[in-house]
């Protein structure tokens, strides 16, 4: 499990650092191409220009450098990526920023200006093709993603129902026949059988870190319930192992629940991809529309009405259990309660993702202040822990208002701020903003590092925890 954390660590914090890496190198080239304009300006003081080249090459040279350590954090992760080898582009850009000072030093400035400008085309073709890479990684990943979430997903809907008719044979068999021992035999296969998707899922979740807490859960479910199943099975405690196949049975269906709902929406986050990238050329065109507090307080109604729903559901029930037991030990009315509940959860934690997703972005901007919303997103997260235990009470419901009260509150902000900056547009129409792409990048991987904060495996001690939250400070910094 640390293994796993770790390993994550490492890949967002190589992301990290290879969006930096595109960032300086576009802010380098931008810095170049500035003074290759100011060369050519008579009026300019040439042992200012002179300086300010000596300047750039330094910082060149320490650009270099972290791409260095780039490519061997790369080489660390269990599967590198693909990277592109900037070697040769890298002496280019040496070469003219040589020559580019030696002709100020000659007064020369035309060909310095050429040098120059020269120079940073070529550092903006690096980190074109450092991002492009980066892209076309996460592309490929993302595919590769969803082949094994579709693989997993047969292999546990096969498991969920060799599981359930085991159950219904070992309530026909009686403790005393002869089958009762063939029935212990299929119930440690399918242990063994579990133990593969195990495998597969924790694989797949060093790659898909959202996926790591749920998937930890469930696992710790099946393992803990099949193991005492086949205890009780080897006692001949017929309704004890029956009891437990059960509850082994739900953390299977929970699992396939939640990658038929993670798979879906990694198909149409796809798409929208492909479909921004048909529509436009254009770097930042691929992303999802940013986030709002007035969309964001719609869907949080609509979630609770469900909520309310269900719980006037499992007070008429007598509670969430009731229902389950019918003839043959299991009603559709608790298998369905708990698939909504789970989709009910896993729709509080998405929202709770684009909460957090807006509030980083403020944060980049500077525009106000998110404790607010900080906060928002932890009530938030104890509305899921609820809906996965089972546990509506008044407390939630209340807390569900709350939440309203405050996204109406930051609906009331956003539309402030959009006024004021309506009003800002005006006055400076001509204003140039930074590069979308790099933007969007940059906050996708904040929103990355936020959830796997959110998904540090429960086990760790307190100490780990806190090892854990200054190893991301550290990367932050």
């Amino acid at each position: 499990e640390l293994d796993r954390s770790l390993e994550l660590f490492k890949q967002m914090e190589f992301e990290q650092k290879a969006m930096d890496a595109v960032d300086k190198l576009k802010e380098l080239s931008k810095k170049q191409k500035d003074l290759a304009e100011k060369a050519e300006d008579k009026k300019e003081n040439q042992k200012e220009l002179i300086e300010k080249q000596e300047e750039l090459n330094k910082e060149f040279e320490e650009m270099k450098k972290e791409l260095e350590d780039l490519e061997k954090k790369n080489q660390e992760l269990e599967r590198p990526n693909e990277m592109p080898d900037s070697k040769e582009k890298q002496k280019e850009v040496d070469k003219e920023q040589k020559e580019s000072k030696e002709n100020l030093q000659n007064n020369k400035n035309k060909k310095a200006s050429e040098n120059q400008k020269s120079a940073g085309d070529k550092m903006e073709e690096m980190a074109e093709q450092l991002e492009s890479a980066m892209d076309s990684n996460e592309e490929e990943q993302s595919e590769e993603d969803l082949n094994a979430l579709r693989s997993i997903l047969n292999n546990l809907v096969r498991l969920s129902h060799e599981q359930e008719e085991l159950m219904l044979n070992l309530r026909k068999t009686d403790r005393n026949d002869p089958q009762y021992l063939k029935l212990t035999q299929q119930q440690k296969k399918i242990k063994d059988d579990s133990k593969l998707i195990e495998d597969s899922l924790f694989a797949l979740s060093k790659r898909v870190p959202q996926l790591n807490a749920i998937i930890n859960r469930e696992i710790s479910g099946i393992n803990q319930n099949m193991d005492k199943a086949i205890s009780h099975l080897a006692e001949r405690q017929t309704p004890q192992a029956n009891s437990r196949q059960q509850f082994a049975m739900t953390s299977v269906n929970n699992l396939a629940l939640m990658l038929s709902e993670v798979t879906k929406q990694m198909q149409e986050q796809m798409q929208q991809q492909k479909q921004g990238k048909g529509s436009c050329d254009k770097p930042g065109s691929k992303g999802a529309p940013q986030p709002s507090a007035g969309n964001m307080k719609k869907m949080q109604q609509q979630i609770n009405q469900q909520i309310q729903k269900m719980k006037e559901q499992m007070e008429k029930e007598g509670g969430p259990e009731k229902g389950k037991k019918g003839k043959g030990g299991e009603g559709e009315g608790g298998n369905s309660m708990s698939k909504e509940l789970a989709k009910t959860a896993a729709q509080q934690a998405a929202l709770r993702q684009q909460l957090q997703k807006l509030s980083q972005e403020l944060q980049k901007d500077g525009k106000g202040n998110t404790k607010g919303l900080d906060q928002l997103g932890q009530m938030m997260e104890e509305t899921e822990k609820d809906l996965v235990n089972k546990n509506i009470t008044r407390e939630t419901l209340k807390r569900q208002q709350e939440i309203i009260t405050r996204l109406l509150e930051a609906e009331n902000a956003e539309r402030e701020r959009e006024m004021d900056e309506k009003r800002e547009s005006k006055e400076s129409k001509n204003e140039n903003f930074s590069n979308p792409a790099q933007f969007f990048e940059y906050k996708r991987q904040k929103q990355k590092e936020a959830e796997l904060l959110k998904t540090v495996p429960p086990s760790l001690s307190p100490f780990y925890k806190n090892k854990v939250s200054d190893y991301f400070n550290n990367i932050e910094e």
